[in-house]
């Protein structure tokens, strides 16, 4: 299930769109209120998609969180707004959100443009199709998280439940290689579009530290900062 982030500090109006998304397209809604709120949140979890009132506690506030998700690599938003102040307007159009909705908003306003901005490019990685036990499996590559290698087998990390299956690490890195999946050590890969943090010897997927090999942080580092 795709969780989605709603950042407003207009509380029945935070909770009518949750409702709307929620009905629409099943995805799973937090709502906080404040951006400080929004960040530590967003250290901790990921999200498939951020809602940000620009104007929250100050007409900056929202600003500073969607460049604070840019550049963490928190993931995908998009604004609300009901600003019309053309120096913060400015300011909003040097960032990159996925879509602005501007107050007043109808409902299949709001529905279209959070459907559009979460039908991404995870929706056409496909499915990675591979035997546990006696049954066939096809586990959408979006949810992976990562995988590593374990004996003559792999674990497979994902967002809904974990496999043991009897397959090689290379054999994983094959399918996904092309598909935004990063090998950061020889015994492990992971799904580049949920990182949330790296250095020289850990990188963090969803507040987990994996191990990460020297190899395998110039690999991150080139992903990232190309």
């Amino acid at each position: 299930m795709k969780r989605v982030l709603i950042v407003e500090d207009e509380g029945l109006i935070a909770e009518h769109i949750g409702l709307i998304i929620e009905k629409d397209h099943g995805v799973e809604v937090e709502i906080v209120y404040k951006a400080r709120t929004a960040m530590e949140l967003l250290k901790e979890k990921s999200f498939d998609l951020v809602l940000v009132d620009i104007n929250l506690e100050s007409e900056r506030s929202g600003l500073e969180l969607a460049a604070a998700i840019e550049d963490n690599a928190w993931g995908e938003y998009m604004f609300l707004t009901a600003q019309t102040d053309r120096r913060v307007l400015e300011e909003a159009r040097k960032l990159n959100p996925r879509a602005y909705l501007v107050k007043p908003f109808k409902d299949v306003e709001i529905s279209m443009a959070v459907g559009l901005a979460l039908k991404d490019d995870e929706d056409e990685l496909g499915d990675l199709v591979f035997k546990d036990g006696w049954t066939t499996i096809k586990l959408p590559i979006s949810k992976i998280r990562y995988a590593e290698a374990d004996g003559n087998y792999i674990k497979l990390i994902s967002r809904d439940r974990n496999y043991l299956i009897r397959y090689s690490l290379s054999w994983f890195y094959d399918q996904v290689a092309d598909k935004g999946f990063l090998k950061v050590h020889r015994a492990r890969v992971v799904n580049s579009r949920i990182v949330k943090r790296y250095n020289r010897s850990v990188v963090e997927i969803d507040g987990e530290e994996l191990p990460v090999s020297k190899s395998g942080y110039q690999e991150l580092a080139q992903h990232f900062e190309d």
